[in-house]
């Protein structure tokens, strides 16, 4: 603290005898805040601004100045330093778009969007500085007004610009299927079809078709994007087989979402049930330290919790690997805050993925991927670059406990008193057309039933009524649930009657709270691991007659318990009483399996017994760009999906 007065001092007395410039004043301002002193390096900012009211460079001293009240949580002065800036100099992009994202962080939307738009109109001149500003600032409006044509908008004009960019295609994608605009693709810019779908997100592919060849080249052909700046994998770090018995293994659990999340809910009993006199438990947190009270009693359940998430891919890699970890389970993949490039540089011999990421990782850095028989049957195995081990159900689920009854009537949700109450709380981006279509014929054929669903941002609500009306059905009878506590929404599932399921990428968390609730689940099981998961749930639920092989069979279904109200009872009867005995809510019988897994893992990396599939032949583009678009609509056994993707030996890695 002495040393940084008096270099204070020193920085004061230049700046009043006017011998301090820019450059020397950037430079023991950031010394400052790096020896944990912001508010004095603040401070010359400011002296510096008075004392230089004629300066030309005064934008940059007031965005420094600006920027760091806001990396300090000072959100009003930073807004007003920010303001300075580009007043200071209206052509500074910089300071407009920093602007705009305090202004949202205030909760002043208009301002921000005004801030955003304004900057778009000022950047006429083309040139790189510009052309980037400009697209960030698209950005900053797509993110405000997600769930919005604006957005989509915006997303577009970004597209147009630099089509290169594929989060930018990635996030109109997106934005598209969670408005549920169908159909999909459209032409954007110099970009068709075949383009769009090269630059879909792994979770963009799972949720587009039954395509599992599709979502093993998109998320191959992801893995390669990111990873291809650099080699990362080190071969021989590790121990030679021989050499790596252990008494007790380290395992890592690799995630963002151990907290108030749909995978925390799901994980908070597995921790606790591990042998801890065989287990040493370390918990890799990539996302936020917000100490809920899930990730308060997933903390005290492990050895070790380790905050990662401000780490560089290399230091956190390094970190996993001094602390020994045995075997590094991935419950992200390719979701938000996947560590990807973490990963490849393989911080532990054995990698896992599980849980997060229903699907293939397509890595050469991940070696097993845990699901069931019913998930991944043997004949699928040739979709998945890991290699494929076993749980009896895939899912864990936190233990089974009491809900207390709703807080709202029927009334008070829009419900009728009477009338079948369909449901879905699947969130809107894995509505499909031809699932919609399904249901407004379910609805058609059970007069006076409702289809309930989770309320979404923006205009989709709107737009799935319209749709209900163009197919013969009252927009009335789609009553949407808005935001709740995770307790009042679980209490929320005594009012529904049936839950239907979507397709392709079907219901998981809100499968396992439906079955939790004595809800029973109409489910289509297709041929990849999104749309088989909810299939797999009903079964360690007990009721397998729920499970579709057909779109067919599935609204017949449907139709027929709609209009039967003794065999709804009955079933739900049923239920009640199988659900508390079986495997869905037994977490130390699910973490016993697991560990079993663990072990012949383990055994197998140390008699040098790993094996895994070769992706070396996977001619990526072929597989992406032959999709066959209708694979959304329909539900193929194994050997009619074999049969359509005619030519399959020369598109995959599999031997004939």
């Amino acid at each position: 603290m002495e040393q940084s007065a008096v270099r204070y001092d020193q920085a004061v007395k230049q700046i009043e005898a006017g011998k301090l410039d820019l450059l020397a004043l950037i430079t023991v301002s950031d010394t400052l805040n790096n020896e944990g002193q912001p508010d004095l390096a603040m401070a010359l900012y400011k002296l510096w601004l008075i004392a230089n009211p004629g300066s030309p460079m005064r934008y940059a001293a007031a965005f420094n100045c600006g920027s760091m009240h806001v990396a300090q949580g000072d959100l009003t002065n930073g807004a007003e330093y920010l303001q300075l800036a580009i007043a200071s100099n209206p052509e500074f992009a910089a300071a407009r778009i920093n602007l705009s994202m305090v202004q949202e962080r205030q909760g002043n939307i208009e301002d921000s969007l005004k801030t955003s738009r304004d900057l778009i109109e000022r950047l006429s001149n083309i040139n790189r500085q510009n052309i980037d500003s400009k697209i960030l600032a698209l950005k900053n409006i797509a993110r405000i007004q997600r769930g919005t044509p604006d957005a989509e908008n915006a997303l577009r004009q970004a597209i147009e610009i630099d089509p290169a960019q594929t989060e930018l295609v990635q996030h109109w994608i997106n934005n598209r299927q969670s408005r549920c605009i169908w159909p999909l693709f459209e032409t954007v810019g110099r970009l068709r079809m075949g383009d769009l779908k090269e630059s879909m997100a792994p979770l963009t592919a799972s949720m587009y078709a039954d395509d599992p060849l599709l979502q093993l080249a998109v998320a191959r052909n992801y893995v390669n994007q990111v990873t291809r700046d650099e080699v990362f994998y080190t071969a021989g770090r590790w121990p030679t087989p021989k050499s790596a018995k252990r008494k007790k293994l380290k395992i890592g659990y690799l995630s963002s979402d151990l907290c108030n999340h749909a995978i925390g809910y799901l994980m908070t009993d597995l921790f606790g049930c591990h042998d801890r006199s065989r287990y040493e438990l370390f918990v890799y947190n990539i996302g936020e330290r917000n100490n809920d009270p899930i990730q308060v009693k997933i903390m005290g359940d492990v050895d070790h919790w380790c905050d990662i998430k401000a780490l560089s891919d290399r230091d956190a890699a390094k970190k996993i690997i001094c602390d020994g970890i045995d075997i590094l389970l991935d419950i992200n993949g390719h979701t938000n805050y996947q560590r990807t490039r973490l990963l490849s540089m393989k911080p532990a011999p054995i990698i896992v993925n599980w849980l997060g990421y229903p699907g293939t990782i397509g890595s050469d850095f991940h070696d097993y991927i845990i699901a069931d028989d019913f998930i991944i049957p043997e004949t699928h195995e040739i979709f998945y670059s890991e290699k494929v081990v076993r749980l009896p159900c895939y899912q864990p689920n936190g233990k089974l406990y009491p809900v207390p009854l709703p807080a709202k009537s029927k009334s008070d949700l829009g419900l009728p008193e009477n009338g079948v109450v369909f449901c879905c709380f699947n969130g809107a981006v894995k509505i499909t057309e031809p699932v919609f279509s399904r249901w407004m014929a379910i609805l058609r054929s059970v007069p006076g039933s409702v289809l309930w669903l989770r309320g979404s941002v923006g205009d989709t609500d709107e737009r799935l009524r319209n749709q209900a009306k163009q197919r013969g059905v009252s927009p009335e009878r789609l009553v949407f649930l808005p935001f709740t506590s995770n307790t009042e929404y679980l209490a929320n599932h005594r009012y529904a009657d049936i839950f239907l399921d979507t397709f392709p990428y079907g219901a998981h968390t809100t499968a396992s709270d439906a079955l939790r609730m004595g809800v029973p689940i109409i489910t289509l099981a297709g041929l990849s691991f999104p749309s088989r998961v909810c299939g797999s749930l009903s079964r360690a639920a007990g009721i397998t007659e729920l499970i579709c092989n057909t779109p067919e069979e599935y609204v017949e279904l449907a139709i027929r318990l709609g209009n039967n109200a003794q065999q709804r009872a009955e079933l739900k009867q049923r239920m009640s009483a199988q659900v508390s005995t079986g495997i869905l809510f037994d977490s130390a019988k699910l973490v016993t399996h697991l560990e079993v897994i663990l072990e012949q893992m383990w055994s197998d990396y140390c008699t040098d017994k790993m094996t895994r599939h070769n992706l070396q032949g996977l001619d990526i583009r072929k597989a992406i760009h032959t999709a066959d678009d209708r694979q959304a609509a329909k539900c193929l056994s194994i050997s009619g999906y074999l049969q359509q993707r005619s030519g399959l030996q020369e598109l995959t890695h599999l031997p004939s």
